[in-house]
């Protein structure tokens, strides 16, 4: 929810359906004016009153609050009523605003920025180099206190005074304990982490909204100029940093068994994978080994919640991690070890890529799934018979159908299209065929052989073999005879074209 964003745009109130949004070409033209968008359409929710509309928009969540504001002047108006922003202070933050002079729209702005911008900071590289490699300014530490939830942020070293002026702590408060000892400086310094001064603080203000109020009333005239850059800096990349995070920011033993279950099986480059959790390495390129990564990547994953979508990408990779010690604990080949592993992790994602981006998916659903998907893989094995015959038929559509869906007629499909294949192959290898076999091009007598995959994208071009592929792939789905015969025929002419150039060469 890209809140400072809406915002902005929220301030751009549009013009059209107000009164005075007449046609220019039309008046200067001298044709009459006809009626209006407004007196067409029954206008319906303006027609409302403000106490209405003030119910109905009590039932919006932010986004959809500032969305809605952000379409005509009247729902502008109303959107802005400081009674349904002070609710979503009190709900979100737990801050009651009823006496104070800044604007509830404005404070749940900063408090939902301040939560958002400082609780990336164990994954935010920009954040962290302000905090902890220089000095911040005292305004970042005035922000702090307002974070419930334990982030790392680094401990202060403040005399008294400055202590009691950024967060109204009493000097009495101060504890002597805290006290270090400095040569190069005259004031007395106090040592704290940022839980202890929190503690201290809410127990000053005898609760954490008094607290909220002291900060916002100390920063809502500052300049949070930096702080927007970084909170659209979060908007922008939260999904990258977040996932390059996962993927590197464990213990080296942690790291080593990721990588191994990450890149299992997997077609990748060598030399891009050598400089695995380096600042080198291409983040991007390892998000788009896994289709689950790559939606993480593009934030399609638990309705964009960067959150909630690595930990849908965390139960992925622990299914995988038990899916892949059930495989290798059988006694299979590694052909037939790697197929069902890929093929198997593949129907899981189709399987569950509409649930994925919606909600979060937990271990115990991706294994259920996984085992489901694992029994059909295993059935389409046998259905084969052989790994040449498995390799045939795996981008055949009865394949796909078969792993969604389950249905056994689609592997009576599957065995119809291998006889039919059987059957081309023993038709050109046909001993009243051989003359036609040595004047065939390569690419015809492959797409004529018995273990040559046509694919899709094979389909498409008007050569001589995409023509051949066409006609070849009709006949093995639908099985009728007049395909075959067709197939005959391509066969035919092309032998005897190229019999007729050879002999016009000879003459």
């Amino acid at each position: 929810m890209e809140f400072w964003a809406e915002m902005d745009r929220a301030e751009l109130v549009p013009t059209y359906g107000s009164e005075d949004s007449g046609c220019d070409s039309e008046k200067q033209s001298g044709i009459p004016p006809g009626p209006s968008v407004a007196q067409i359409l029954p206008r319906q929710i303006l027609d409302l009153s403000d106490e209405v509309l003030m119910l109905i928009l009590e039932l919006l969540d932010p986004t959809s609050l500032l969305n809605a504001g952000s379409t005509c002047r009247t729902l502008y108006r109303v959107c802005l009523s400081d009674s349904l922003w002070t609710r979503h202070c009190r709900f979100f933050f737990r801050l009651s605003l009823c006496d104070e002079t800044f604007p509830p729209k404005d404070a749940f702005r900063l408090l939902y920025i301040w939560h958002k911008v400082y609780s990336t900071l164990p994954y935010n590289r920009q954040l962290q180099d302000l905090l902890f490699k220089t000095c911040p300014p005292p305004k970042y530490w005035t922000q702090w206190l307002v974070l419930e939830e334990m982030v790392p942020l680094p401990p202060v070293q403040l005399p008294d005074y400055e202590i009691e002026e950024l967060w109204g702590i009493g000097k009495e408060c101060v504890l002597e304990s805290h006290r270090v000892s400095d040569d190069q400086s005259t004031e007395q310094l106090y040592k704290y982490t940022w839980k202890e001064l929190h503690n201290i603080a809410v127990l000053q203000h005898e609760h954490l909204g008094n607290v909220m109020k002291y900060v916002l009333r100390k920063q809502f005239v500052n300049s949070h100029d930096e702080l927007e850059w970084m909170y659209h800096q979060y908007c922008r990349f939260r999904f990258q940093w977040m996932f390059a995070y996962w993927l590197f920011g464990v213990s080296k033993p942690c790291s080593r068994n990721l990588r191994r279950i990450y890149l299992w099986w997997q077609t990748y480059s060598k030399k891009k994978t050598f400089c695995w959790g380096t600042a080198g390495c291409d983040v991007q390129y390892f998000a788009s080994l896994h289709h689950v990564t790559e939606d993480y990547w593009r934030g399609k994953l638990a309705k964009g919640d960067e959150t909630l979508g690595i930990r849908t990408v965390e139960n992925y990779f622990s299914m995988c991690k038990s899916l892949l010690a059930w495989i290798l604990g059988r006694s299979w080949g590694r052909l037939k070890q790697k197929k069902v592993y890929l093929d198997t992790l593949e129907g899981v994602y189709r399987e569950l890529k509409l649930e994925m981006q919606g909600s979060l998916i937990v271990h115990e659903h991706f294994w259920q799934v996984a085992k489901v998907q694992m029994t059909r893989v295993c059935k389409l094995e046998e259905t084969a018979v052989n790994y040449v015959n498995w390799r045939i038929i795996d981008s055949v559509p009865y394949y796909r159908l078969y792993m969604a869906s389950g249905n056994p007629s689609y592997l009576e499909q599957i065995k119809r299209f291998l006889w039919r294949k059987r059957m081309i192959n023993n038709w050109i290898l046909q001993e009243e065929n051989h003359w036609m076999r040595q004047l065939l091009s390569d690419d015809l007598i492959q797409l004529l052989e018995f273990d040559a995959k046509i694919c899709e994208d094979m389909l498409h071009g008007d050569s001589l073999s995409a023509h051949l592929s066409r006609t070849i792939w009709l006949y093995l789905h639908s099985g009728e005879q007049h395909y075959m015969e067709a197939v005959k025929e391509i066969v035919l002419e092309c032998a005897k074209a190229r019999l007729n150039f050879y002999m016009s060469m000879v003459l």
